[in-house]
């Protein structure tokens, strides 16, 4: 009994010395884990996982698949169970900033040297009082998405060279796109029209957004080329609404025109983002505003051709002003992360190939990446680059010679103006701004009789009292 007594104590402490031993882990949380029905990108993310676990066998990385909310991570935030690093939208870290829910990390930037390799605007945004809180993901511009069948159709487009692609230029290279807002309005309408008489099919011109803060989101870009300034500072530094401008309004009142004149707006007065791309790729519409980073949603969702779609510039407003709203995807990492946490965090985004780092894991990464779109049927194109340092563009641009798929010409305007053209969103309550918003586009979108100036004094007074008198304070 006492030798079996002895026994039983040394496996109890050979059993607590495992688990001392495997508690002795750094666990890091992945929050951009993919969900379980996304087999190829779990086990790619799974093969990350291995190797760098190899490499730092003093981490332990767990996948926690999480899409960002604001109804779901302040719950989260609070009660202390984010995920080590996650990812959010450009709009949001001031506000996870100001209420501490993630983590400064200036100085592991620096001491990884990644720092000065950051795009300047985007590092800007992730950053407060000089100190960094992100790394970027990716960005995206907004641009006009075509879906050329319908184009074609209508006698738009052709395909001029036989290459079996519809071409957006003409045989000079000149546009066959609508240039300004101007022209938008009228080509939506002969669109409409020309459906209409000739087929009998009811086909909206152009998709506008007005439900879940995508209205206000692609309304700020509209607004921004009719010439408005939706927040503005004054010479005292204070920052205020200014939601009704007179380029506000008229900008709100080309909605209203398209809707209710040109009759080339879809039915449904409450549209969001995957309305777009149903409505185009099913034929249901021409035209919708769209960021880049989407332009594979319509193809990959409802099989529609690569070869009859375009994406050009943002029209330009009845003023000259030309401006691509310019947002994109961030990395930020938990309050309660530990030092070593963030460490190994941005390690493993070496691992992931989204980091500046061209070591041969980091760039066989970026490689699997492009060949797992290139098995789900994406359209490959160029990106908007978090990174500035020149081995990552030379390699990250030599990847996407090699595996672009896609006819250029129809892409090529947008990203060879975009750089100019790009501007960021508002500051401040970016996402309530565009909730409110929303509202006003609803309103001119059901009633002919709505007004917009008077829908958007009320937006704008809202939008102080709640919001905008909060900064000064």
């Amino acid at each position: 009994m006492k030798k079996y007594f002895s026994l039983l104590v040394i496996l109890l402490v050979l059993v607590m010395m495992a688990g001392c031993k495997n508690n002795d882990k750094i666990k890091i949380t992945i929050g951009m884990w993919p969900e379980p029905f996304m087999t190829d990108d779990v086990e790619m993310f799974n093969e990350w996982k291995r190797l760098f676990e190899e490499d730092y066998p003093q981490y332990e990385i767990e996948g926690k698949p999480y899409t960002y909310s604001v109804d779901t991570f302040f719950p989260m935030a609070n009660n202390g169970t984010t995920p080590t690093v996650f990812q959010t939208w450009f709009t949001e870290p001031q506000k996870l900033i100001k209420n501490g829910f993630v983590k400064d990390i200036t100085q592991p930037l620096k001491d990884l040297g990644w720092y000065d390799k950051m795009d300047p605007e985007m590092r800007e945004a992730l950053t407060h009082e000089e100190k960094v809180y992100g790394v970027p993901r990716d960005g995206y511009g907004l641009g006009l998405f075509i879906n050329l069948s319908i184009f074609e159709e209508v006698g738009l487009v052709d395909d001029w060279n036989n290459d079996g692609v519809l071409d957006i230029v003409d045989q000079d290279g000149n546009p066959r796109y609508p240039e300004t807002f101007a022209e938008l309005k009228q080509t939506a309408s002969y669109i409409t029209q020309t459906e209409k008489t000739l087929y009998d099919k009811n086909v909206a011109g152009l998709v506008i957004l007005s439900a879940n803060n995508n209205g206000g989101w692609q309304f700020s870009n509209i607004a921004w080329n009719f010439g408005a300034e939706l927040q503005k500072q004054n010479q005292d530094g204070t920052w205020v609404s200014n939601l009704n401008s007179p380029e506000a309004i008229e900008a709100l009142t080309w909605i209203k025109e398209m809707k209710w004149e040109e009759e080339t707006l879809p039915a449904s007065a409450s549209l969001t983002y995957g309305d777009w791309y149903n409505k185009v790729a099913t034929g249901q519409a021409a035209m919708a505003f769209a960021g880049n980073d989407a332009i594979s949603m319509p193809i990959t969702n409802y099989n529609m051709n690569k070869d009859h779609v375009a994406f050009v510039p943002m029209p330009e407003g009845p003023n000259g002003e030309q401006y691509s709203l310019f947002g994109g995807t961030p990395y930020m990492f938990a309050s309660q992360a530990t030092d070593e946490q963030i460490k190994g965090a941005l390690l493993f985004l070496e691992y992931m190939g989204r980091s500046p780092e061209m070591s041969e894991v980091s760039k066989q990464s970026m490689r699997v990446g492009m060949e797992t779109a290139v098995a789900k049927g994406m359209p490959i194109l160029p990106t908007i680059k978090p990174w500035i340092n020149e081995d990552y563009l030379t390699y990250a641009n030599l990847l996407e010679q090699q595996y672009v798929n896609v006819e250029m010409s129809n892409f090529q305007d947008f990203y060879d103006r975009f750089h100019d053209m790009r501007k960021a969103e508002e500051p401040y309550y970016t996402q309530d701004m565009y909730e409110i918003l929303d509202a006003c586009i609803q309103q001119v979108l059901t009633r002919e009789t709505a007004n917009p100036s008077a829908l958007l004094a009320s937006a704008n007074a809202q939008f102080q009292t709640q919001y905008m008198s909060q900064i000064n304070e």
